[in-house]
């Protein structure tokens, strides 16, 4: 085989591993937001997403690997979506989770709120001051959008950007270069 010929091998894998990862969050995002109390299991998650377990265990060692992916892939979104000007930052960050507010309840319900700002503050990834400017941007994140949802959304996003505002105005936001 050629370098071309292993490349193209390459990025098919790389394709295919991203296709299955995507079935396979979006399954347990159907299992959480129908179960009934039921655990799910690698079983059910493999038979909703339509692959494999041994293509499950090639991405993921368990469900809550799953979770946790689904998770640090919306948190990964409101890094990207980070600007410098905290205002901006707040209308981004609301307009993410009323997007993907079903997602979010769900895993609420589902008694994950924990695991939630586990993965929020896993991106802190500075050091020093720094670091604690991550967190205290990524703890009071969670717990807005966390207030947020649970109440009902009783204000707009941009309602909530300006409340969230008032109080985050001098906090550098590291996050963005």
């Amino acid at each position: 085989m050629n370098q071309n010929q292993l490349e193209v091998l390459r990025k098919n894998n790389e394709s295919t591993r991203d296709f299955v990862r995507s079935c396979l969050r979006l399954a347990l995002m159907v299992l959480l937001k129908g179960n009934d109390g039921e655990k799910i299991t690698v079983s059910k998650l493999c038979k909703i997403a339509g692959v494999s377990r041994m293509a499950f265990y090639r991405n993921y060692d368990s469900v809550d690997d799953v979770l946790t992916d689904q998770i640090a892939s919306f948190v990964s979104t409101y890094l990207e979506r980070m600007d410098s000007n905290v205002y901006e930052n707040w209308i981004t960050f609301f307009a993410l989770v009323e997007e993907e507010k079903d997602d979010l309840l769900a895993m609420l319900k589902a008694g994950f709120e924990s695991k939630i700002l586990e993965v929020f503050l896993s991106k802190a990834d500075a050091k020093g001051e720094e670091k604690i400017n991550q967190l205290i941007w990524l703890s009071l994140s969670h717990s807005l959008m966390v207030y947020w949802l649970k109440e009902g959304r009783p204000q707009t996003g941009e309602e909530m950007a300006r409340l969230a505002l008032k109080q985050t105005r001098g906090i550098p936001i590291t996050f963005v270069s």
